[in-house]
């Protein structure tokens, strides 16, 4: 990381037994949920609640990759750091890491593109349509600082075809 480049540190837990499956370790279902709950903090930061939901729009996650690098065990406290790799007026793309208090690498990593969305009227699909302020403009600035960050080779990249 460089020097006074900080993440937005999103979410922090320990994990519970129930989380923990039958090869002892984190179940993958539960790494999306982390991931979810972080991503729902990290859109808190930029001022996206209730009110704004009610008046603008909501975001829907459209795309996401989940790396997992190494296995969580139960009673691990655990946190997501998150980064802000790009936005504009419609879409965010961010990079989530997922950590083990005490380990310097990640456990997983998630990386997402979220469009902002409002519903349709009188039962029409929901629709892709700006941000609203203060939302772009936080987003922006969080963003400008974060451009930065260097970003990890595995950005941007798909799983490969085995055909």
């Amino acid at each position: 990381m460089t020097e006074n480049l900080e993440p937005i540190r999103c979410w922090r837990a320990t994990v519970p037994t129930e989380w923990i499956d039958y090869n002892n370790h984190l179940t993958e279902g539960y790494y999306g949920v982390a991931f979810g709950y972080s991503g729902d903090m990290l859109l808190e930061e930029l001022g996206f609640d209730a009110t704004y939901r009610e008046e603008h729009g909501t975001f829907y996650t459209v795309e996401s990759r989940v790396r997992f690098l190494r296995e969580i065990h139960v009673n691990a406290d655990v946190y997501v750091d998150g980064w802000l790799l790009g936005c504009d007026e419609k879409r965010l793309h961010w990079l989530q890491e997922l950590y083990v208090e005490g380990h310097e690498e990640p456990a997983a990593t998630q990386e997402a593109l979220l469009l902002h969305v409002v519903q349709g009227e009188n039962g029409e699909s929901p629709k892709v349509a700006p941000m609203k302020e203060p939302i772009l403009s936080i987003a922006a600035n969080i963003r400008d600082k974060h451009l930065a960050f260097p970003l990890p080779d595995f950005v941007g990249k798909a799983i490969r075809s085995m055909r």
